[in-house]
């Protein structure tokens, strides 16, 4: 039977039905069943932009992290200095990949004539949360590093985080805060996962979180990057961005989510921080919009709209 859910958008509802249809079939997200699901992240998405190069390298191993990879994208270096941004996709903190962002990323690098650097991050609970940290600083040092060979412009440089991929950019983006290594141009958040508490100690309304990233799986997916049970008062709170002590010092920001999504009441709390921390912050919420509804159904006029609202904060972070 068709969902019908009045909350939904109209447009957005021919889509998720079908998603639903095939995630019935699917088994519950745990430990058994992780290889599942990362298999099944692995498949699908659009073929690459043709006119939009891109290679991927190795960063190797290195005192407290194993070997990663990133994904160069718009690497025609024959320009005058671009910005750059460093993407971080999603998964829930244990799945997900580079390379089925690879077109939207192309996309962005193209209309924003940037450098997109995607990182290949490590996944709970092969990698937990001080590992992963050491990764994603490595990934901006290599970045900066290779700033003349690419025609990157150090002083635009921004960060972009997807779902899972917010909390690792805010975490690295507080690192850059306090070590004021590097003053970043901008951080894009889309509905960041940012609070361990969300779906343990604090459960949220019923009409947000039913679609897409439930309750049950972010507490599996915090209590897997964490290594402890998610909503505890021995989570460091470096770890998990919700807990940081203080935003002072992060990049203007631009968080973007839906109304239906499990982390509206939490991406909205994180915004009101930031606003008080002094931060130039931006909330843009979708009503009738549930978790990465954009992807699902790429072609609805709320997931150009999305998409366009992202484009121009980047335009203004990147120029």
């Amino acid at each position: 039977m068709a969902i019908t859910d009045p909350l939904v958008a109209d447009e957005l509802l021919p889509s998720l039905d079908a998603l639903m249809q095939l995630t019935e079939q699917s088994p519950p997200l745990n430990g058994a069943n992780l290889g599942f699901y990362r298999k099944r992240a692995r498949v699908g998405g659009s073929k690459p932009l043709e006119d939009v190069p891109f290679e991927v390298v190795e960063v190797p191993d290195a005192p407290g992290y194993r070997g990663f990879r990133l994904w160069i994208i718009n690497t025609n270096a024959d320009t005058p200095a671009r910005p750059a941004i460093l993407h971080f996709h999603g998964g829930g903190l244990v799945m997900g990949n580079c390379q089925n962002s690879l077109p939207r990323m192309q996309s962005l690098a193209k209309a924003l004539n940037c450098v997109v650097v995607s990182v290949e991050y490590g996944l709970a609970p092969e990698v937990g949360p001080d590992e992963a940290q050491l990764q994603h600083q490595a990934a901006l040092n290599w970045l900066m590093a290779q700033a003349a060979t690419l025609a990157i412009d150090v002083s635009r440089i921004s960060l972009l985080g997807v779902s899972a991929g917010g909390c690792h950019a805010v975490n690295l983006a507080l690192r850059c805060a306090d070590d004021k290594v590097i003053d970043l141009a901008g951080m894009a958040l889309l509905y960041p996962m940012l609070d361990d508490r969300t779906g343990s100690t604090v459960m949220p309304p019923a009409h947000q979180g039913r679609y897409l990233w439930t309750a049950e799986q972010n507490h599996y997916g915090w209590r897997t990057f964490l290594g402890k049970t998610p909503g505890s008062d021995k989570i460091p709170s470096h770890h998990v961005p919700a807990r940081a002590s203080t935003l002072s010092g992060l990049p203007p920001t631009y968080i973007a989510v839906g109304e239906l999504d499990l982390f509206f009441a939490e991406n909205c709390s994180f915004a009101e921080k930031l606003e008080a921390a002094g931060i130039a912050t931006e909330l843009y919420t979708v009503p009738g919009a549930f978790h990465a509804f954009e992807s699902i159904a790429p072609q609805s006029q709320l997931a150009n709209k999305f998409n366009h609202h992202l484009l121009q904060a980047l335009v203004r972070f990147c120029h």
